[in-house]
């Protein structure tokens, strides 16, 4: 209909890789006017994603990303680190997917257990006085994740350091969406202080990976990822 009465006007939206992949669905969007679409990409390990009972896999990922980007719109990740379990290397990992997928956008948050869910009932006990952020920005661990909430707080520092340098080069030097235009002055010289304060970022970071920390340990899944993908079933509307 957006189609037969030229009424397409630019919207961004919310999505799941695995619907990303459907026949036809990223072609659709980018005829209808999509912008930007974000997905919950929320960490480059499949253990993690597995243990979160995401019912995506990392190459869905990689696959959706490439799509879009090739009809010529955006694509922001949702990040989320602190999952009982993850180390190093699982965020290592997560790293390596935006370096690789080279998403538009990126936002972080750490996990944060939602009343009425099985990661809640799993971690309530480990619940203080302190059940909800302040403000997105928080990055609070509500419950004792793998790492210290300092720690949490210099990844964000990090990983958007990375990130922003990273995105100037690719806008500089690669295909442009629709509508992005090519870096200017300010742009160039926020990628180069990037650089240069990256490696202190690093640095302060895993002199916080060593403080002493006892998280919880590794959570198994309940569902196999194929039961997880299932949309749990919603009440109709009157």
């Amino acid at each position: 209909m957006v189609e037969a009465h030229d009424a397409r006007v630019p919207f961004k939206c919310l999505s799941r890789v695995d619907l990303l992949l459907r026949p036809g669905e990223i072609a659709a969007m980018k005829r209808a006017g999509c912008q930007i679409v974000w997905v919950g990409a929320e960490s480059g390990s499949q253990k993690i994603l597995d243990a979160m009972e995401k019912g995506t896999r990392i190459e869905q990922i990689v696959e959706a990303a490439r799509r879009v980007h090739e009809h010529g719109f955006q694509i922001g990740f949702f990040l989320q680190f602190g999952y009982p379990g993850e180390t190093r290397e699982d965020i290592a990992k997560t790293l390596e997917l935006v370096r690789r997928c080279r998403p538009d956008d990126i936002g972080m948050s750490v996990s944060y257990p939602l009343p009425g869910t099985r990661f809640y009932e799993r971690v309530k006990d480990q619940l203080g006085v302190k059940q909800n952020w302040e403000d997105s920005d928080d990055l609070a661990m509500l419950y004792h994740g793998p790492f210290t909430t300092a720690f949490y707080r210099q990844l964000h520092v990090v990983l958007h350091k990375e990130y922003r340098a990273r995105r100037t080069w690719w806008r500089l030097t690669g295909p442009r969406a629709d509508g992005i235009p090519r870096p200017g002055w300010r742009q160039m010289a926020a990628m180069v202080y990037h650089i240069a304060t990256l490696p202190l970022a690093r640095r302060r970071l895993e002199r916080l990976a060593r403080l002493p920390h006892e998280g919880l340990p590794a959570l198994s899944p309940a569902l196999s990822p194929a039961a997880a993908a299932i949309p749990t079933p919603q009440e109709e509307v009157g």
